[in-house]
């Protein structure tokens, strides 16, 4: 059997310091008598086309789910497990009649129909009647419900942050720990009663939550630091999911592989935002068509979700789906003069990139692809020249076109330029919309409401590009070993099952690692993804919720 435990947002230099300290007792035993290496994420470093891409073994221009949204004209539109052209890890030992089972994976909605078990992730729409769809099979999580009162996926709200929230979501956050642990526990003990698991793969996303909220109690260096907070809250969270990890490995039968691995790392934020479409407004390549329009937007929005009862969200916006899609799209591109403009960011905070409004491609584009190359030559200099102006330091160190990371066929989801950008003494710069124009400056120090961490705000902790991947088992080779891909990790994982990656996947085995030949794999090539299943507008609304909540759309 296989575990494989996903610390979401897990990197050395986290955990690093924590294992010097003998704190993290079960994972310094893997890593003495396995095989850790650092392990790079995707573009961007985030959570759906990096879990996918360790899923699939395979680049996101190759599976397809480049991140949370997809751009659709002007609009955008949420995307789900169904958006990925290539077969889970999970559909491909299926399709080998291997049984495995996924607890709380994200971007596993809509579930895999297979010979096992599947709990989705955090991004599952529960609202409006569908909480059949949320496992597999169907009855599934009512029986949990039943037996554990919870599921224990959600984790603790982060749309409200106030007095006392912190101690409450620290509390929460190791109550879920400790029973999505006894839930999986069980399972894997009842899986092995009936007939033996193959694998089984478990997600925490507690550390990726913890480091987001925390950071501003843990770090003296911050330049969010703040006194008298939950300062031991990121030690506290690993302690608990290293316990967890014993736990776990205390319910496997002799002999089986243990994989811990991230989608990314973590690291904290500065207190400096950057404005991308007022940066370009500036500089004669965007143009506002006032604010008005897509400010009202913005309120009728917030409004409506303030106004409206979080269980009552997602059946009001199925009722009005023209609208719910209205104001969404008017929410991340409005307010842009579509006539006048060159270049356009979707200001993603996560993912500084630019797209080129090109002729051939948008609806009302007015770049022709003749004037492409020396429009980014242009557009490239003029970057490299943006200087901070509280430090004076140059803020972008590379600009990559979309063809220097990515060339597979899914590419073209991808932003034209994607940007490198410095950190300034080692915290990431924030990215925030320029609220269709009303932002005036495009690189700013926040203000301290825009730092609390709830919907609308930033976060104290960002992520790095850096995650890590710690293997043992019987055909691992132990050791310490150079920086790998999370693609490659997924490839290995397969091979680890004794499965080769899908027709169109790119990853790689370590073969360094692994102690395998290809005699010894089978193909899992008859699984298929599922057909493309969208979101109804509740379920986009409740997801988008959800994902606002967690920072990743502002």
């Amino acid at each position: 059997m296989i575990l494989v435990v996903a610390w979401d947002g897990a990197c050395f230099d986290v955990v690093g310091p924590l294992l010097d300290d003998g704190q993290l007792p079960v994972l310094a035993s893997l890593i003495e008598s396995g095989a850790s290496r650092a392990v790079r994420s995707t573009v961007p470093a985030v959570t759906f086309p990096a879990w996918s891409s360790f899923l699939t073994a395979a680049r996101p221009d190759r599976h397809g789910l480049t991140d949370f949204t997809m751009r659709d004209g002007y609009r955008v539109r949420f995307m789900n497990a169904s958006h990925r052209r290539l077969p889970t890890m999970f559909a491909q030992l299926d399709a080998c009649g291997r049984k495995c089972g996924s607890y709380a994976v994200p971007c596993t909605f809509p579930a895999d129909p297979i010979d096992g078990v599947i709990v989705c992730g955090f991004d599952t729409p529960l609202g409006s009647g569908r909480m059949s769809r949320r496992t597999h099979p169907p009855e599934l999580g009512d029986r949990i419900e039943k037996r554990y009162g919870s599921l224990a996926v959600d984790g603790p709200q982060q749309s409200q942050i106030g007095a006392g929230w912190h101690d409450d979501a620290l509390a929460q956050m190791k109550r879920e720990i400790a029973l999505r642990t006894e839930i999986v526990v069980d399972l894997i003990r009842e899986g092995r009663a009936a007939s033996a698991w193959d694998l089984f793969m478990v997600h925490y996303g507690e550390s990726d939550t913890v480091s987001h909220q925390f950071w501003q109690f843990i770090d003296p260096r911050s330049p969010r630091y703040r006194e008298g907070g939950p300062s031991d809250a990121l030690a506290d969270v690993y302690r608990a999911m290293d316990g967890a990890l014993g736990t776990l490995i205390d319910a496997l039968p002799a002999e089986s592989s243990v994989v811990v691995v991230s989608d990314h790392g973590s690291g904290g934020a500065s207190d400096r935002v950057i404005h991308w479409n007022r940066w370009l407004a500036d500089r004669g390549w965007l143009s506002f068509s006032g604010a008005r329009s897509a400010g009202a937007m913005s309120l009728a929005r917030r409004a409506a979700l303030a106004l409206v009862p979080t269980s009552m969200q997602a059946s009001a916006f199925e009722s009005f789906p023209k609208l719910a899609g209205a104001v969404e799209s008017g929410h991340r591109l409005g307010g842009i003069d579509w006539s006048r403009t060159q270049v356009f960011s979707e200001e993603l905070n996560y993912f500084p990139a630019l797209w080129i409004n090109r002729r051939e491609r948008d609806p009302r584009g007015i770049v022709a692809e003749s004037r492409t190359s020396e429009l980014v030559e242009r557009l490239r200099a003029q970057l490299l020249e943006f200087v901070d102006p509280f430090d004076g330091q140059p803020v972008v160190k590379r600009v990559l076109e979309r063809s220097d990371v990515y060339d597979g066929p899914y590419a073209e989801r991808v932003p034209d330029l994607i940007l490198e950008l410095r950190d300034p003494d080692g915290y990431s710069y924030n990215g925030a919309s320029s609220r269709a124009g009303q932002e005036t400056v495009a690189l700013r120090r926040l203000d301290d409401p825009e730092m609390t961490g709830a919907r609308g705000t930033t976060m104290a902790g960002a992520h790095r590009t850096e995650g890590l991947c710690v293997m043992r088992g019987p055909a691992v080779e132990p050791g310490s070993y150079v920086t790998g891909d999370l693609h490659d990790a997924g490839a290995t994982v397969m091979a680890m099952a004794g499965v080769t990656v899908a027709a169109g996947a790119d990853g790689q085995v370590w073969t360094d690692v692994l102690s395998v030949g290809e005699g010894d794999l089978v193909s899992g090539s008859a699984a298929v993804p599922t057909a493309v299943r969208e979101y109804d507008a509740a379920e986009a609304e409740e997801v988008e919720r959800r994902l606002r909540a967690l920072g990743y759309v502002e």
